[in-house]
């Protein structure tokens, strides 16, 4: 691209007037004082991607001395006249006859002499403009994006497999967000070139490529993601790809010099791939407990091994959950007993912990004055690490589900319950579960940047020890939203917070997984309803 001196992030009316702009948020004063929509103001990667080709083709021309421009709205040259009389400059410039004037000195034709056209506006292809979604929506501008010119060079390391994953994913999105069929077709022609050449990437097997080998992986498991086709499906197949870059690090653990000598790595892949055996009601292969006992073994002495503790507890919880579904269960019997107490024990490992999680991954809760769709009751965590701020997101969506269980068990079993839970547990029950869903919504802003906030605010909620992997972690906060929304008997106010978050994000980014969730949480909402008006009807009259 070309630039015409410095860039302003003011919005497009106090650019277009001329005046500053004070770019607060969410609208300049400017505009609010005249009465206008506010435009929003340009990011970072709109100011580095400006096409800014016609101010520069007025200031050339300005400099060659035209008052008008080389170019007619039609597309065609300046006028005949205008070349004649610039023609004939030449001719009569220095007049001799001529057996003075050598041969070379003929006049030149006047097609050799006219400027050359030059277009307006330089424009994206179809492929261009999907990379240049990709990195402005996907890449930047989140918790966990690449901060400096190396950080985002890094995923430019393999050019062939990360442009293509890249222009499959922007592509989808902007597929979503247009309805366009055609920009849909070349994602998926695009993300069938990212497969090819991410599978010549890993068959390399060269360790200086291991990181971009687990980001092209990873960043396919985001196309399914984005492009969407139901969420149990979408998440179906992302997973197979999660499973790719679990095998692809696990074959070089451990790897010297590197915290834990990778088992966090392989933990952040084993911990997004929950939600997906969850949805899909696929049982944890072998292998994957096989995994995170390697895990535990190359940080024994370490206090952050609790990680690989609620890993194992959550997947006791997606075995035990897998047994409640698929089992005919009758109040009063032993075996209805024995899984009731197993989930018990369940939730007294998830208690015990939290106090654990916390004394390696502590954290503090803040208040201050924000939009409310942006940040849930004006709280907002402060987290050490992004790690962390996503370990506990799992680890309150687990107990949540633990609890919601418990307390379906209380309602349905009431004899077996009766035997093995308190009376007040119920209520404990129902104060864990709005505890934690609360705590998952005021964790958002750490998660994703709302486009209500200012800039300057949201460097406050980005934790340390970013991966610099933008919005990878996104789909498993989106989920985690869900389940909170929907928790029972959360106040009505949870459900409507996370559900405009999800259509915000949707149309952002146009992920087809968050509108996706939205449409679940609509199922959800009416279900209730429906259950509500059927107890009220069954209420005898007086």
């Amino acid at each position: 691209m070309v630039y015409c001196g410095k860039a302003s992030q003011g919005c497009q009316n106090c650019r277009t007037r001329r005046i500053k702009c004070d770019k607060k948020r969410p609208e300049c004063s400017q505009c609010i004082r005249v009465g206008k929509k506010c435009p929003g103001y340009r990011d970072q990667l709109s100011l580095m991607f400006r096409d800014e080709s016609s101010k520069v083709i007025q200031k050339a021309h300005a400099q060659w001395g035209s008052s008008s421009s080389p170019i007619d709205p039609s597309g065609g040259s300046a006028s005949t006249s205008a070349s004649t009389s610039s023609a004939s400059a030449w001719t009569t410039e220095s007049p001799r006859s001529a057996s003075e004037s050598p041969a070379t000195s003929t006049p030149l034709p006047l097609r050799d002499v006219a400027p050359t056209r030059i277009p307006r506006k330089v424009e994206l292809n179809l492929e261009q403009q999907g990379m240049h979604f990709y990195i402005n929506r996907y890449l930047v501008n989140h918790p966990d994006s690449p901060r400096t010119r190396d950080q985002i060079a890094a995923y430019f390391s393999n050019a062939d497999a990360a442009q293509s994953i890249m222009a499959a994913v922007g592509l989808a999105g902007m597929a979503n967000l247009l309805g366009n069929k055609n920009m849909n077709l070349l994602a998926r022609s695009k993300y069938v070139a990212a497969l090819k050449k991410t599978g010549q990437l890993l068959s390399g097997n060269n360790p200086a490529s291991l990181i971009a080998r687990i980001r092209s992986v990873v960043s396919l498991a985001l196309f399914e993601v984005v492009q969407g086709r139901g969420p149990r499906v979408t998440v179906g197949s992302a997973n197979t790809h999660i499973n790719g870059a679990v095998a692809v690090l696990r074959s070089v653990l451990p790897i010297p010099h590197v915290p834990y000598q990778g088992a966090q790595g392989v933990l952040q892949l084993l911990f997004s791939m929950f939600i997906p055996y969850q949805m899909t009601d696929t049982p944890l292969p072998p292998g994957f407990f096989d995994t995170l006992k390697f895990c535990k073994q190359l940080m024994q002495e370490v206090p952050e091994v609790c990680v690989v503790d609620l890993g194992i507890a959550i997947a006791r919880l997606l075995q035990l959950s897998s047994i409640a579904d698929h089992t005919v269960l009758t109040d009063g019997r032993p075996s209805t007993n024995d899984l009731i107490r197993q989930f018990v024990i369940l939730e007294n490992a998830f208690n015990g912990l939290e106090g654990r999680l916390f004394k390696v991954f502590s954290y503090t809760e803040n208040q201050g004055e924000y939009p409310p769709s942006a940040v849930f009751r004006g709280k907002w965590h402060a987290y050490t690490e992004t790690w962390a701020a996503r370990i506990w997101n799992h680890y309150r969506w687990a107990r949540i589900l633990v609890n919601q269980r418990l307390v379906k068990f209380i309602i349905d079993y009431p004899i077996s319950t009766g035997q093995i839970i308190p009376p007040a547990q119920r209520t404990k029950c129902y104060a864990t579960i709005e505890r934690l869903a609360e705590d998952i919504l005021v964790s958002a802003p750490s998660h994703w940047h709302h486009p209500m906030l200012d800039p300057q605010d949201t460097r406050k909620f980005e934790a340390g020890g970013q991966g610099n992997s933008g919005a990878i972690g996104l789909p498993s906060l989106l989920w985690h939203l869900t389940t909170a929304g929907c928790a029972p008997n959360v106040p009505i106010e949870y459900w409507d917070w996370a559900y405009n978050l999800l259509l915000t994000v949707y149309k952002q980014m146009g992920m087809q997984h968050a509108k996706a969730l939205s449409e679940m949480m609509e199922e959800h909402r009416a279900k209730l309803q429906k259950e509500i008006i059927k107890e009220i009807k069954q209420e005898p009259d007086f």
